[in-house]
């Protein structure tokens, strides 16, 4: 089952001489549980690419279908909802809110939405991203592999159609870059989490299962990876 699907994706700025096209009638789909990597260098589309996918940007022209929902036709207030509820998002400089603690950072989310806490559910989420012993911290009392751990898990905690984690290893070291993939693949493999990483790193990439090359705004590789 198909829970992306992007269909003719096209986004251009400006107009006559001026007109760059950045995103250029791109179309393929992710199927639940896989784990794919969106790559190509600075100035590929891969940004543009991901802020459409993620209901940041509107499209030109095509569609995005998030499990099977299209978005492009919701309200801001919609959209807002329907991101929060089904994208797990991860930045690359984490985005937590300095003033509650790992735990309060992960539950975020349920507590947006009003929904009743799950603590058995936050209690395996802190196991699994090693950070039951930091819940009580404060992001500026946490490394940046441990502040990017804290957004995996408000990523995790709404069981979202998929992750979409835009550069999350640009903003840290070699060794704790490895620590966060080796996470990422990690839920995915646990709870069958379907991932969609964005990085201009081969090496990063090379860890995903399937990956999407981009160029000039269109995808010039698609390929499976053979382990």
């Amino acid at each position: 089952m198909a829970i992306l699907e992007v269909k003719d994706l096209t986004k251009k700025y400006g107009v006559g001489d001026g007109e760059v096209v950045a995103v250029n009638q791109i179309s393929f789909s992710v199927e639940k549980g896989e784990f794919v990597a969106i790559t190509g260098a600075s100035g590929s589309g891969k940004s543009t690419l991901m802020n459409m996918i993620g209901g940041i940007d509107t499209p030109t022209s095509g569609e995005v279908l998030i499990d099977g929902k299209c978005i492009s036709g919701m309200s801001e207030d919609e959209l807002a909802i329907f991101r929060r509820r089904n994208l797990g998002m991860i930045y690359q400089f984490y985005n937590l809110i300095p003033t509650l603690t790992a735990e309060e950072n992960i539950v975020l989310p349920w507590r947006l939405d009003g929904r009743k806490r799950n603590d058995e559910k936050v209690k395996e989420i802190l196991s699994v991203l090693g950070l039951s012993e930091r819940a009580e911290h404060l992001p500026g009392q946490m490394s940046g592999g441990q502040q990017q751990r804290v957004s995996i898990g408000r990523a995790l905690i709404n069981d979202p159609a998929f992750i979409l984690a835009d550069e999350p290893t640009g903003n840290l070291d070699s060794k704790t870059s490895g620590g966060i993939i080796d996470i990422l693949k990690y839920t995915n493999e646990r709870f069958g989490q379907t991932i969609l990483l964005i990085t201009h790193d081969e090496k990063i990439a090379l860890s995903a299962d399937r990956i999407i090359t981009i160029g000039d705004g269109r995808i010039i590789r698609d390929e499976v990876m053979n382990r």
